[in-house]
């Protein structure tokens, strides 16, 4: 049943976990041969696809169709007879053909064929979703984009690595899931951080921008230095690493520098409400975490120590950050813990499933890819529905 999803437009790029869902959700119905499953010119709700048997689709003039609803008629469903003229015939479907999908995007769409059991067929099997069911789908799982992919994320990190499994989805559910475009700010310096962030895919960079005065004179004359305004490349984060901790975890909840992203960053996120909840657990992997976060955070307070002394002491020295340069911060690597590589330096890693990251973004890389061709294929399919209708009824003035 899944794989006859994939036919229509509509199911054809989503991700396999969402056509589970929508089969999930389909009701099974059988109808006897010659019974009326669409009638051309009404409005309907519901999406078919056929398991088994045949359909036949016949198509008539628009200028010789009433119209009605099919949730208040009494004809949906019933035989039908033979000789009634239903217009020309079209073709014949079988197993895998999807019919009437269009309604799902558009409600005040109208059937544009008529669709009954063929009468080479004895009983036809079909299953069919309703629209409330496909838009509830939609929103729920679609947009949040599922984070049964993205929960092996923590997998690979050392923060979560004596988390059970089980713990572990429980706190994937309770996250939200985010996308930044190139150049969004994931936090401004001078805000309240709300939230701290997982990077799933992508890079972000830590700035930050503070004036110097600069004067080629003695120190008695200050007030005739120039003001020199600098911005420094703190830190570079990538997938599986923690962002913005250092403003989360301080007393007055302020950070003094900006995190932007480099590319389109998709991040899991927890915010202040949810990551205080978590803490006050006494349990053991829940104190390890919390330990290993407060000292990964202090080793990047005295990294970006150094960056904001290095380039207070050559202003005009900008040095790019780079993850070679990274590298020489000696930080330890967001997978296995250790220092003297970072994240992505795969070889030089210690943990056990290093391997298995690389297929790990291909897999996240493509659900993200397709939960966003879902939504504008929706998109496009709607915009094309709704000028067809104003093309084929223009509105009288």
């Amino acid at each position: 049943m899944k794989d006859n999803c994939k036919n229509t437009m509509i199911f054809g790029s989503s991700h396999d976990y969402i056509g589970r869902e929508i089969c999930r959700q389909m009701r099974l119905i059988k109808l006897p041969s010659r019974a009326m499953l669409i009638r051309q010119g009404d409005t309907g709700d519901r999406c078919y696809i056929l398991i088994d048997g045949l359909v036949d689709v016949y198509c008539k003039d628009d200028s010789h169709i009433l119209t009605c609803d099919e949730t208040t008629t009494d004809l949906q469903y019933n035989v039908v007879k033979v000789t009634t003229d239903y217009g020309e015939y079209k073709a014949t479907l079988g197993p895998g053909a999807v019919v009437g999908d269009v309604v799902l995007l558009n409600p005040s769409a109208r059937r544009n064929a008529t669709v009954i059991v063929s009468k080479r067929t004895t009983e036809c099997c079909l299953v069919y979703l309703g629209r409330v069911d496909y838009v509830r789908l939609i929103r729920t799982v679609s947009m949040e984009t599922s984070h049964y992919v993205q929960a092996e994320v923590l997998d690979y990190m050392y923060l979560f690595q004596k988390w059970p499994t089980a713990d572990r989805m429980k706190l994937v559910a309770q996250m939200r899931s985010t996308t930044f475009r190139a150049n969004d700010y994931l936090y401004r310096a001078g805000t309240i951080a709300t939230t701290m962030f997982v990077l799933v895919s992508g890079e972000a960079m830590e700035r930050q921008n503070f004036n110097l005065l600069e004067s080629s004179r003695p120190l008695a004359s200050k007030h005739n230095a120039a003001e020199v305004k600098i911005n420094i490349e703190l830190m570079l984060l990538g997938p599986g690493e923690i962002a913005n901790e250092h403003a989360f975890l301080k007393a007055n909840q302020v950070g003094a520098f900006d995190i932007k992203a480099v590319t389109d960053v998709h991040a899991l996120c927890i915010s202040r409400h949810m990551f205080e909840c978590m803490t006050v657990s006494d349990k053991d992997f829940v104190q390890d975490m919390y330990l290993k976060l407060v000292a990964l955070a202090a080793d990047r307070d005295d990294y970006r120590r150094e960056r904001l002394e290095f380039g207070s002491r050559y202003p005009d020295a900008h040095v790019a950050m780079t993850w070679h340069l990274m590298r020489m911060g000696n930080l330890r690597c967001a997978r296995c813990g250790r220092r003297g590589h970072v994240a992505n330096e795969v070889a030089r890693c210690h943990h056990d499933r290093k391997y298995d990251w690389a297929p790990l973004q291909l897999r996240i890389e493509k659900q993200v890819g397709q939960t966003q061709a879902v939504l504008q294929k929706m998109t496009r399919a709607a915009s094309a529905v709704v000028a067809f209708e104003q093309l084929s009824h223009p509105v009288s003035r």
